[in-house]
């Protein structure tokens, strides 16, 4: 929840130099579960990028719940399709992380466990964007400065994956996508550009390595 707290206000600040009401922010913040494309819609749209481009890019980066839920799918096989669906439909990545971690510890954690930890923490992300809009209304602070939250906050995550050659061949072919968009004008398509050219060029050099290991110790 505190994390929640640092991130979610500046997030609200940028929220509320597009043009939104606090009220607006709280129920787009209690209703969007990914902090990410909150902040991914807000700076697009100071950006000036279309729409289209803006919605392709979220969903791009959205697209990662559709693995949570398939993780955790297994573990609520007892639980009944209204109490899936809940837990499906309001899981954030936090929770995500801690449900999973006492279902597979066999703790006494189930689908209301989750469930309720799951309203909590979009509970505390909406307040908290809610009240860094109305801060952000009254103290002026440089939108660099509060989107680079979320920035630092995947440099962070970044950093603390497993250092791996499919993995870094990721980040660098996707800075490189980005750049090279860029330089072509191509700025409405940077991103989900970049997403799917960086996973799809580190999958390519995992096979081809993998299947030359393979072959060398045949």
């Amino acid at each position: 929840m505190l994390t929640y707290v640092a991130i979610g206000a500046p997030c609200g600040m940028i929220m509320g130099q597009t043009g939104m009401e606090p009220w607006m922010v709280f129920a787009l913040s209690s209703t969007f579960v990914t902090g990410s494309g909150q902040f991914m819609i807000c700076n697009l749209w100071l950006a000036g990028v279309p729409a289209p481009s803006i919605i392709a890019s979220v969903a791009a980066i959205s697209s990662r719940f559709a693995l949570y839920s398939a993780s955790i799918a297994p573990h609520l096989t007892g639980a009944s399709k209204r109490q899936t669906l809940a837990v499906a439909v309001t899981l954030t990545e936090e929770a995500y992380g801690i449900s999973l971690a006492k279902l597979v510890e066999g703790e006494d954690w189930g689908p209301r466990e989750s469930f309720v930890l799951n309203v909590i923490l979009i509970a505390t992300w909406g307040v908290s964007c809610t009240m860094g809009a109305i801060v952000g209304a009254v103290v002026d602070v440089p939108t660099a400065i509060a989107a680079f939250v979320c920035t630092s906050l995947f440099i962070c995550l970044l950093f603390s994956q497993r250092l791996s050659r499919g993995n870094v061949v990721a980040a660098v072919s996707s800075a490189v996508s980005v750049a090279v968009c860029k330089f072509l004008g191509l700025v409405n398509i940077a991103v989900p550009a970049s997403v799917v050219a960086g996973i799809a060029i580190a999958l390519a050099c995992d096979a081809v390595f993998d299947g030359r290991g393979a072959r060398d110790a045949r």
